[in-house]
């Protein structure tokens, strides 16, 4: 049982389509082909990313490293409900297994995200805009968890565009899509850098497509990197 209070969205067990298509999306990176279906079991996904909130109960229950924004080992005045940031990979896993749950794997992240109807967003397929998500620096800053209500995806999770690159299991190669198993895919066996999804505040219309994948080496932390959480059934 969690240590933390979460609000879980159960993704029911079928295939998805992962990846781009270049004929329907101009935008697609070689990285994201090719598109295919791929199945997955049933999981639950956090509808939000962690907050400061629940890292803060994490870091008092463990004496974990604090982020390095929190002057004196304290949430930024007004942010209890943010995502957090500046969180390494290596912080993301270390929550979790206090949490007793884990960091998604890619695969259950898009899915997550895009639904199984292969959309480029999360709502769709029109563009962002500052009523869907935080991006393009239109605020400026991350935003309270789940603001955009207009910008949940098919299953109704929240934020999977924009506001916070998240931390995903997966390390990141190049040209898995087109190596991966076509069910329940874990990722490549080992790499260098690990899987960030979703885009950020300050990410631009092509990052926080559904389909588009970023890496980071696992001990990076950035005012832009958080995660949120699954659990299996």
């Amino acid at each position: 049982m969690s240590k933390i209070a979460f609000d879980w969205v159960t993704i029911p067990a079928g295939e998805f389509l992962r990846g781009s298509d270049k004929s329907k999306d101009s935008s697609a990176s070689d990285s994201e082909t090719p598109q295919r279906r791929i199945y997955l079991s049933e999981y639950q996904i956090a509808r939000v990313p962690v907050t400061n909130a629940q890292y803060k109960a994490f870091i008092d229950a463990t004496d974990h490293r604090k982020p390095e924004h929190w002057e004196g080992g304290e949430i930024p005045r007004g942010k209890t409900d943010h995502p957090v940031v500046y969180v390494t990979w290596h912080d993301a896993m270390a929550f979790c297994t206090w949490a007793g749950v884990r960091l998604p794997t890619e695969a259950e992240w898009e899915k997550a995200a895009r639904g199984a109807d292969g959309r480029i967003y999360p709502w769709g397929n029109q563009p962002p805009d500052a009523k869907r998500c935080n991006f393009g620096g239109n605020v400026g800053d991350t935003t309270p968890v789940g603001s955009y209500p207009a910008g949940a995806s098919p299953y109704g999770v929240l934020d999977m565009a924009g506001n916070v690159w998240e931390w995903v299991n997966d390390w990141y190669q190049s040209n898995y899509y087109s190596v991966s198993p076509g069910s329940n895919p874990q990722g490549p066996d080992m790499g260098i850098s690990r899987v960030l999804r979703g885009g950020s505040w300050i990410g631009n219309v092509n990052v926080v497509r559904s389909t588009y994948r970023s890496y980071y080496l696992p001990g990076d932390w950035f005012d832009f990197i958080g995660f949120r959480c699954v659990r299996s059934p």
